[in-house]
């Protein structure tokens, strides 16, 4: 049995809460770990493995402080949510939880799903009231980040409070499409505290999972999600209405190819090596993928459409990308193009001095001609092209 397959069965186990089977021959217990560490599964996937009869002492000790620590900041991050949105009702503040904060209560155990922080959209004439009720609770402002402010209450909760759904600085299109509250509805109960409807959550669960993989990549964790939710809400779902509006968003395709993976995956349907491929790039790439994957769409779409790349055509676009590419960092560009080679020398001295731009240069000397071409094909069949 494969790891893929046995993953697998992990992941069915603990959602139908019985005991897999035995860890296959050959098969290493420190990488279903570590792929379970990345991906942030330690739950889903550990938490069945201990299950299993033939673990040593060593690693069941390791397993449940990591499934442990990942139940006690399920149940933490629970409680906090119910009473931020009482607070929130309380005080009159139209608020949405969005990505996980929902996403959690679709699968069998809140804990089953893992997330890092608690996302809720606020609204902006009650951004400062927000913020005066984090205070109260213990939320300390940590820092600005593009569409949302970050809060921390100690030991480790995190509540990002976004100021708009979809990050404007990745895809205006999307960025329109999920503005303010225009497609959520009211809860049931409620007087200030929104949701989307099954599709349209739907729709921006792909949206979200889209737009990670764009830009740096995106975990095996998003292939469960996307399993659970069709699962639970796959025969009732109007299925023309979403589709139109995946279409809207561009991510249609993207849609079908990780709908079939996770199919291939959790269904057993028939593999293929395309397929195969966009598993272990995902397994890979953990769940915030990695910053050195952010360069596959755009050297796809825009250098080597239709043409098979190598790597030192790779380098050449990584050191020198055409002027399209670098006004979406370098905005005074696009009147100013005579000035792309100060932009490249700009790009280059901060690629010296951050961490980041180590790893890309790393990614780009060392890979290898039929990587390039296996990243090339994932990039061009997701059909990702968001204009910012």
């Amino acid at each position: 049995m494969s790891i893929f397959v046995y993953l697998a069965e992990l992941v069915h186990a603990q959602l139908e809460g019985r005991k897999p089977t035995e860890v296959p021959q050959g098969i290493v217990i420190e990488e279903i770990i570590d792929i379970a560490h990345r991906n942030h599964m330690e739950y889903l996937l550990l938490g069945a493995l201990l299950k299993t009869d033939k673990l040593s002492e060593e690693h069941k000790g390791l397993m449940r402080g990591k499934v442990m620590q990942s139940l006690m900041r399920t149940m933490a991050q629970v409680t906090e949510l119910k009473e931020l949105e009482s607070c929130f009702e309380a005080a009159g503040v139209k608020n949405q939880p969005m990505k996980g904060a929902r996403m959690k209560f679709i699968y069998p155990a809140p804990e089953m799903r893992e997330m890092s922080d608690i996302d809720v959209l606020i609204d902006g004439d009650c951004m400062k009231k927000a913020t005066e009720i984090l205070a109260e609770k213990g939320y300390g402002l940590i820092r600005s980040v593009k569409h949302h402010d970050i809060y921390k209450k100690a030991p480790f909760v995190v509540v990002e409070a976004h100021k708009a759904m979809y990050d404007k600085t990745v895809d205006e299109e999307q960025y329109k499409y999920f503005s303010n509250f225009s497609r959520a509805v009211l809860r049931e109960g409620m007087n200030y505290t929104y949701d989307f409807s099954p599709e349209d959550f739907y729709v921006y669960m792909m949206a979200h999972m889209a737009k990670h993989f764009y830009t740096m990549g995106c975990g095996i964790r998003n292939l469960v999600d996307v399993y659970v939710y069709r699962e639970k809400y796959g025969k009732t779902m109007n299925a023309e209405y979403v589709k139109e509006e995946l279409k809207k968003c561009g991510i249609l395709e993207f849609t079908k190819h990780m709908e079939k993976l996770a199919d291939i995956w959790l269904k057993g349907e028939k593999n293929s090596p395309f397929y195969d491929d966009l598993f272990q790039y995902m397994m890979d790439s953990g769940i915030y993928g990695k910053d050195e994957n952010g360069i596959w769409n755009k050297f796809s779409e825009e250098k080597m459409k239709d043409k098979d790349a190598t790597p030192s055509q790779l380098k050449r676009w990584y050191y020198f990308p055409p002027l399209s590419y670098m006004a979406e960092y370098y905005p005074w560009l696009e009147t100013h193009h005579w000035l792309l080679p100060v932009a490249w020398g700009i790009r280059a001295w901060r690629g010296i001095f951050m961490k980041k731009g180590e790893k890309k240069r790393k990614m780009v000397h060392e890979i290898e001609a039929d990587k390039v071409k296996t990243y090339q094909t994932i990039y061009q069949n997701m059909e990702l092209h968001f204009k910012k």
